[in-house]
């Protein structure tokens, strides 16, 4: 326990310092002369009617800097330093607008920016695996952005559903608040969700009763970048990395207050939601406040109700910050609480089901330096602290699991500009501490953990070929509280022990500009993942989840090998995006059923090993997006992932109360998803969009232990919307309507399909007001 305080409080030392330092570099020095700063002017409006369009997005690059349009069209951004700058300027139902500036100290720069009226949205500017913003035309991985009227039509009430119909992506979950993505047939910790970068500290990779701590309604932008360019994050994202951007930390100084404010109602499950958020100026700080909250009820299906699938999630954030002349410092606080049911009888558990309850308290501490005339352009440092506690209660009112997280965590990251053949790049650190205590039926024991990273990733060239250079080193170590008991594995009884586990992970990527239309690129990454606590010292029933889990203590880390390849068309009426990939996995650690019930007081549950084997996952996904003419979208999209163990599988043992036997194990990874593709038609115009889609889901035919066969299925959906600008503010209702005919159909990653189908008809209202 000493040694648990120390290193945490050591932790918190590195936090502190960096944060200190970033602080003092972010506080200016009072100067004798203050170099004298430039601003901007301008308005925005429609290209054919000349009229002001309200409520446009106006930013920065690469500072940031963000403001909306007012009711003339008109917006101002200050206080920007001398140097080179791209102006980007984005509304609902218009082509992306981008102008060059070159600000020149204490001048004022008028801009007109007439905005030409386009069916589809092109390009985007990411923040997710690239070093810097840019076009995700230019990152060197498939990337995919959703912002604005796409992220409405897409709202959900997990981060999975809202971005499930993005190509490569699937949705495993054990019920509908539990919803987690599943990239290329990769879930758990293979996949990185981000919250402005950082990690949220909940425990949602561990389990698949375990939800994600994410509100997706008050999100301003989320980004998906699939393979394995992501080392800027963790060592172990093979699958991808997907990032909720919030800003919670305000960087800049607002001239004007402005927001969201949304609202949405669901049939299917009697679900309201609403929030928003406000970005302030007080004085030279610049303030973020945000509310949401969210009520649902038991999810409907063809065949009934899907009991004990209600929930409840209060999100609440306020974030503070202090723009200074080259840089900014601030902080956030966040508090997030979800109380929600996991069904039963799906595989003999309680027939009742489970509720869960948790909540998370997070404080964030950053702060940022830039310098053009510094080889180091931008410190950014980034300390927090998660309080993060899990509860699962059984039908009779007693606590059957629970899991309480400390989490402690830093980073400080340097960016550099063009010097000599690199083009640009970063190097960075990180740190993070973690104290687990575990209580109730689970008999996994208390643990803590320390990891440590140091990273670099370049690029090189800004012509017509551009590569990037990527390597991690990790270091981590697993120590549980109790180290006299043991874990039958293998037939062994093995001791619960201190683990440590160090390797080095690297990438190497290439984009080439074919032409000012095609874009090709390929990657290969070499990644490597660490055991977590639960899959080393887990021994015994897990409640809401319904098994029997059991560790390893000896289990090896696991090493991956991605490759990608991938082809971008980019023209003003047609954006098409191919991908291929092949990811082979050495010591892959999934839970392998054993087959044999443990039988006690609370019935017979199946028992799931822990263990290493090797396995590849091949496939490819693509999207395609063109207009015929300036309002009708047409699209089209689709997915594929064969996975297969390539390492020899011990026989399953089977107990059916009397005597065991024996089956072969199978040749395939569970839950991995079935082929999909999509269709839609839409009409998109500044003022209004109606459009309609269908989904295709082939049948599940390659099965892993115990698994079942899914069939195909077809679900239709239709979205319509309208906006209207009143004064500075914009107004969009959006109406959805999902699975049109009401189809009755099994989703092959629900771990409860053999209990219900998937959701029925549902009809989704959100109403949003931009201001």
């Amino acid at each position: 326990m000493h040694s648990t305080v120390r290193a945490g409080r050591k932790l918190v030392e590195v936090i502190v310092v960096t944060t200190v330092i970033a602080a003092l570099f972010a506080i200016p020095v009072e100067a004798q002369v203050r170099e004298a700063r430039g601003r901007v002017i301008g308005v925005v409006v429609d290209s054919s009617t000349a009229q002001p369009i309200v409520a446009a997005i106006v930013r920065l690059l690469p500072t940031g800097q963000l403001e909306t349009t007012h009711a003339d069209g008109r917006f101002v951004l200050s206080d920007i330093e001398p140097g080179t700058y791209s102006l980007v300027v984005e509304q609902l139902g218009y082509r992306r607008h981008t102008v060059e500036l070159v600000i020149e100290p204490g001048r004022t720069h008028d801009v007109r920016a007439a905005l030409v009226v386009a069916a589809i949205e092109l390009g985007g500017i990411v923040v997710t695996g690239a070093l810097s913003p840019r076009s995700r035309d230019d990152v060197l991985s498939p990337v995919s952005s959703m912002s604005g009227a796409e992220l409405d039509r897409r709202s959900s009430q997990t981060v999975a559903g809202t971005i499930e119909a993005e190509p490569g992506i699937a949705v495993s979950s054990l019920g509908p608040s539990t919803a987690r993505p599943v990239i290329r047939g990769l879930g758990g910790d293979r996949i990185l969700i981000l919250e402005d970068g950082q990690r949220p500290g909940d425990l949602s990779a561990t389990s698949s009763d375990h939800a994600v701590a994410i509100e997706p309604l008050s999100a301003r932008r989320i980004e998906v970048v699939r393979g394995p360019m992501s080392l800027l994050y963790g060592s172990s994202a093979l699958g991808g990395v997907i990032n909720i951007v919030r800003e919670a930390i305000p960087s800049t100084l607002p001239n004007e207050a402005h927001g969201v404010i949304s609202v949405q109602g669901a049939s299917v499950n009697s679900g309201v939601s609403g929030g928003g958020f406000i970005n302030l100026g007080l004085g030279p700080v610049a303030v973020r406040a945000e509310a949401t909250g969210r009520t649902n009820g038991d999810l409907s299906t063809p065949a009934g109700d899907v009991l004990d699938t209600d929930g409840r999630v209060a999100d609440l954030s306020l974030g503070v910050g202090l723009p200074r002349d080259h840089g900014f410092m601030g902080g956030a606080y966040r508090y997030y609480t979800n109380d929600y049911g996991v069904p039963g009888g799906f595989i003999g558990g309680h027939t009742a089901g489970v509720d869960i309850s948790m909540h998370r308290h997070s404080f964030r501490l950053g702060g940022e330096v830039h310098r053009d005339d510094s080889f180091l352009s931008r410190v950014e440092a980034d300390g927090g602290f998660t309080s993060y506690a899990h509860t699962e209660t059984e039908p009779s009112g007693s606590i059957g699991t629970s899991f309480d997280q400390q989490v402690v965590q830093a980073e400080l990251v340097a960016r550099h500009g063009q010097s000599g053949a690199l083009s640009e790049g970063a190097i960075g650190t990180r740190f993070q501490f973690r104290d687990i205590t575990t209580g109730g039926t689970l008999r996994t024991p208390s643990t803590y953990d320390i990891s440590a990273a140091a990273f670099s990733v370049q690029e090189f060239g800004r012509g017509p070929v551009r590569l990037q250079v990527g390597l991690r080193y990790d270091w981590a170590r697993y120590t549980p509280r109790d180290t006299t008991s043991f874990v039958s594995a293998g037939g062994q009884r093995i001791p619960v022990r201190t683990r440590t586990f160090g390797s080095v992970s690297g990438s190497l990527g290439v984009l080439w500009l074919a032409s000012d239309l095609i874009r090709f690129g390929g990657s290969v990454a070499r990644a490597y993942r660490t055991p977590d606590f639960n899959e080393l010292y887990s021994n015994g029933p897990h409640l809401a989840a319904n098994s029997f889990d059991v560790g390893d203590p000896s289990l090896d880390q696991e090493t991956g090998l991605g490759l990608d390849l991938f082809a971008r068309l980019t023209h003003d009426r047609v954006h098409v995006e191919i991908a291929a990939f092949r990811n082979v996995l050495n010591d892959y650690i999934f839970p392998s059923s054993r087959g044999r019930a443990e039988l006690g007081t609370q019935g017979g549950r199946p028992r799931f090993q822990y263990t290493n084997e090797s396995a590849h996952f091949t496939g490819f996904e693509g999207e395609i997006e063109a207009s015929v003419g300036d309002v009708i979208r047409l699209e089209a999209g689709g997915s594929l992932v064969n996975a297969e163990f390539t390492s020899e599988r011990a026989p399953i043992p089977v107990f059916n109360g009397v005597d065991t036997t024996f089956v072969d194990a199978s040749r395939y990874p569970p839950l991995i998803p079935p082929a999909r593709g999509r269709v839609g038609v839409r009409l998109e115009q500044p003022g209004r969009f109606i459009g309609t889609g269908a989904h295709f889901v082939a049948a599940q035919n390659r099965l892993g232990d115990f698994e079942s066969r899914t069939g195909g299925y077809t679900l239709f959906d239709i979205t319509a919307g309208v906006r209207v600008p009143r004064g500075s503010m914009l107004h969009t209702i959006t109406l959805r309507i999902d699975n049109v005919l009401d189809t009755e159909y099994r989703d092959h990653l629900s771990r409860i399909k053999d209990l219900m189908p998937g959701p029925g008809r549902g009809i989704s209202l959100l109403y949003r007001m931009v201001f």
